[in-house]
């Protein structure tokens, strides 16, 4: 202030004093505060802390929403998945009957074969037979008893007497073969 702005009555001089001084406290207490360099940091620690705890409660809500979209998300591919394990299930069972249908048929088929097969053998045996005796009888009487001892033979040793026609017959095969 300078000397021309003095007020010259008391009551305005008291509340210009009065200014001055709050003036002078805001002054002091805006020093006070700079230099007040702990609490300062405290403050913004303070401050720091509540951002922080906005962010994490921002990110929580974050991670909550996109974990619940991931589960649902999840839910829905398995219940696909069930789906289809349902449907390959569902197949598979059909094929598994279709089969045991076949394997059914065949088995059936296999007995009918081989009981034709087997009725037509002993045909075949039965004839063979009747030639066997009637070349037999054919033969002269001392090579007929040669002939019976080696039937009688083969009865008691049939295992000896299938070898012996199996080399026979490779014996023949072979001597065919040279022959071409």
């Amino acid at each position: 202030m300078s000397g021309k702005d003095v007020p010259k009555d008391p009551d305005e001089l008291r509340a210009d004093v009065e200014q001055t001084r709050r003036d002078l406290g805001d002054t002091v207490e805006a020093l006070a505060h700079k230099t007040d360099v702990p609490g300062r940091v405290k403050d913004k620690a303070h401050e720091g802390v509540e951002q922080v705890k906005e962010t994490a409660t921002r990110a929580n809500a974050a991670v909550a929403a996109a974990a619940s979209k991931t589960t649902a998300a999840v839910g829905h591919v398995a219940d696909k998945a069930g789906e289809q394990v349902g449907k390959a299930g569902a197949v598979a069972g059909a094929v598994g009957e279709k089969a045991g249908a076949v394997a059914t048929q065949v088995s059936h088929r296999a007995g009918e074969v081989a009981e034709q097969v087997g009725h037509k053998a002993g045909e075949v045996a039965g004839q063979v037979g009747e030639k066997a005796a009637h070349a037999v009888e054919s033969l002269p009487p001392p090579v007929q008893q040669r002939v019976e001892q080696s039937v009688q033979q083969a009865r008691r040793h049939p295992a000896v007497f299938a070898a012996g026609a199996a080399a026979v017959v490779l014996l023949l095969w072979k001597l065919l073969r040279r022959g071409r």
